[in-house]
């Protein structure tokens, strides 16, 4: 159990440090795309004021040589790649110098899609954009200022940030997305013994619930029993039949759960009527019969003042109800009966046919069923009747002989595998950590099976199953490595007592 616990905790404490990189990761890229934008957007704008003088110089004598000088600090740009295209206007935005690189015809669309008409610009505007392999561009125009502020002419260039800009931004980004893994990464490792050792008290007080809410399960099924001079020999049988024939008719994990406590607590409402009614030897009056149905109401007050209890209703405030709708207390008809309360009914009649009371002798099972088959339609839903009948036989064969301590082992396999919450002690039933087979016993063949063939309610020994050679039941190529059974950690445990009776020689 405590391995199975670890691993869980490490597998979402593993998913949350990726779903978490991911988040922040993202969000760093983000704020850091940001920072870089700005950090480019600022060498193209120095890089663009080289340009002034040049210009100031030609629009202050614009003959040829000052023109060709300012043609060749473009082409010096160019050639440098610093930008890879150029374009300089007079104060009246006309056109006066161009320059280009090849590489610019390439991204000739995207150029055009950034650029603003320059009639349009009276401040610096930037827009940034990506190239092929995410080379980043920034398409800078700006007016060029006289020292005294006023406007001499415009600017226009595409800006490349040069290969150590561009690994200076690569390195830049990995290492502030490594930085954010690694912190999370390590966060979760200081964090890992911390949340474990809270789980592990979680764990214990889960366990004191989970066996504090079963035994009193087993406790208020048993008061009633006692109240009604019964024992709770028929609360475990009726238990076992509606489980079974609500796994043959397929019913979900946690409809069964539900179906346990309320086959435990199917007349717990009998607390409420008195001795001299529950207990009267002989038939009841009408008015009696009155006050003895009104045990059901008891019932659902009784479960319905305890949370955990409250799944348990629909048995308790239905399982007297018919098929045909002639049923109490509410008079509901086929399917608008709970199907939980429908499995009991079949199983509590079931079980009342072929049990010995003290007015009457068992039934035999061709005779129960029988009757059960009669009243298929009328007090049963014939489909669960049908699901009943074909587990019927061995289900019969196996429980009706049973005592009472085989009966409860058999109950309490039942209340582990459906109120499991993976939490109960790891040496009950924990033979996989012997077999290794990744279940309770029997590997491959248990899970063919979809069941355990080893838990007490199914009373078949692994060795059977899974074909041990070791002469015992469980313990497998795991005992031969002990040399015998007697040194075999599971068969010297009161679970193989549990399961299979009192031990046999070793061999």
């Amino acid at each position: 159990m405590n391995q199975h616990v670890n691993r869980q905790l490490i597998v979402r404490l593993l998913l949350a440090w990726i779903v978490l990189s991911v988040l922040i990761g993202a969000v760093v890229l983000f704020m850091e795309t940001r920072k870089i934008d700005a950090y480019v957007v600022a060498l193209a704008l120095r890089e663009s004021r080289d340009f002034e003088k040049g210009h100031r110089n030609f629009l202050e004598n614009p003959d040829r040589r000052h023109l060709e000088q300012l043609r060749e600090e473009s082409r010096k740009h160019i050639k440098d790649e610093h930008f890879i295209a150029v374009r300089l206007y007079n104060r009246d935005r006309e056109l006066i110098v161009e320059a280009s690189h090849p590489a610019a015809r390439l991204i000739e669309e995207k150029i055009s899609s950034h650029r603003l008409d320059i009639a349009l610009i009276d401040d610096i505007h930037f827009q940034r954009f990506y190239g092929n392999g995410g080379q980043i561009f920034v398409m800078v125009q700006a007016p060029l200022k006289t020292a005294g502020r006023e406007t001499e002419g415009y600017f226009e260039g595409v800006y490349k940030a040069d290969p150590r800009t561009m690994a200076e931004i690569k390195n830049r980004i990995l290492l502030s997305l490594l930085q954010v893994v690694a912190i999370i990464f390590f966060t979760a490792l200081a964090i890992y013994p911390i949340v474990l050792f809270l789980n592990r008290g979680l764990i214990r007080m889960t366990k004191d619930l989970y066996h504090a809410n079963v035994g009193m399960l087993k406790v208020l099924g048993g008061a009633i029993a006692k109240r009604d001079s019964d024992t709770n020999i028929h609360n475990y049988r009726v238990t076992i039949y509606a489980v079974r024939l609500a796994e043959a008719a397929g019913l979900k994990r946690e409809y069964i759960a539900n179906l346990i406590k309320g086959s435990f607590l199917h007349d717990v409402g009998k607390i409420a009527i008195s001795d001299r009614i529950l207990l009267k030897p002989g038939k009841l009056t009408d008015e009696e019969w009155e006050v003895m149905k009104t045990h059901v109401r008891h019932g659902v007050d009784i479960v319905g003042h305890y949370g955990w209890l409250k799944d348990a209703a629909d048995v308790v405030r239905y399982h007297h109800e018919k098929f045909d709708g002639s049923g109490y207390e509410v008079g509901l008809k086929g399917h608008d009966i709970p199907i939980n309360a429908r499995i009991f009914a079949v199983a509590d009649v079931f079980d009342a046919l072929t049990s010995r009371r003290p007015y009457k002798e068992p039934f035999t099972l061709e005779e129960a069923m029988r009757i059960l088959t009669e009243d298929r339609g009328s007090h049963f839903d014939p489909a669960l009747v049908d699901s009943f009948a074909g587990i019927a036989g061995s289900l019969y064969e196996e429980i009706s002989g049973a005592d009472d301590k085989l009966l409860e082992d058999k109950l309490d396999g039942l209340i582990d595998r459906y109120f499991s919450t993976g939490l109960q002690e790891s040496a009950r039933l924990n033979c996989w950590e012997f077999m290794k087979c990744g279940r309770e016993v029997g590997g491959a063949k248990a899970q063919e099976l979809g069941v355990c063939p080893a838990y007490p309610d199914h009373g078949r020994h692994c060795a059977h199953i899974v074909g041990t050679l070791c002469g015992g039941e469980v313990q497998g190529s795991f005992a031969r490595k002990f040399i015998n059974c007697l040194k075999c950690p599971f068969f010297r445990s009161k679970h193989y007592d549990r399961m299979f009776g009192r031990k046999t020689e070793a061999l």
